[in-house]
């Protein structure tokens, strides 16, 4: 397991979260309405599904050696795993890159998609924020605390009704202060939409 997220128990989040706490997820109650019913009230669906088959047998494949070039600042190899929350890659600069680091999960376990992330809004998710859709799919950007960690950001994207993938961006030490990380996040969301629907 590469990282712990709240995503692994049932649904989507961002951090490492301690088991204890991510277990909370499973037992979330859906977005009023009725039960099952997706996208819950006031979650945006996703209107053109994609199928992740290929993404969840090779997660890292969602972004290419030069994208990850372009976001970290150099090449880095990266490490696949197959988590609690499903398949996983995250790509870690280290000091040669200024720490700045790129995580994917393809959610396997919550079949709630963006309807359990939106009923976790203010409770384990205390903060959550709508984000500008990556190609016309829905994202949202959370943390567990009041504000987002400096230097990080936490995204859940919509990419069917029933699954999400989840995205964690840490910038460049130098770049920490001159540009938000959850835009940086926007523009791996891109990416990741771009590589998944060309490969279909």
């Amino acid at each position: 397991m590469l990282f712990a997220v709240a995503g692994c128990s049932g649904t989507t989040g961002g951090q490492a979260v301690p088991a204890s706490q991510a277990g909370q997820w499973s037992s979330s109650a859906p977005v009023g309405g009725v039960a099952g019913q997706l996208p819950g009230p006031g979650v945006p669906k996703v209107q053109n599904p994609i199928d992740t088959t290929k993404a969840s047998q090779d997660p890292c494949g969602v972004l290419t050696a030069d994208q990850i070039k372009g976001f970290i600042g150099g090449l880095v190899t990266p490490k696949s795993d197959r988590g609690p929350a499903g398949p996983e890659c995250a790509w870690f600069g280290g000091y040669e890159y200024e720490h700045a680091s790129i995580g994917v999960i393809i959610n396997g376990v919550s079949k709630r998609g963006l309807t359990s992330v939106y009923a976790n809004k203010g409770k384990l998710l205390k903060f959550f924020q709508p984000f500008a859709p990556a190609e016309g799919y829905p994202l949202v950007v959370d943390d567990f605390g009041e504000k987002r960690t400096f230097g990080k950001c936490n995204g859940s994207l919509g990419v069917r009704d029933d699954q999400t993938i989840e995205i964690f961006v840490e910038q460049p030490d130098s770049r920490k202060e001159k540009k938000d990380p959850c835009v940086s996040l926007h523009d791996v969301a891109v990416a990741i939409i771009g590589n998944i629907r060309g490969g279909q």
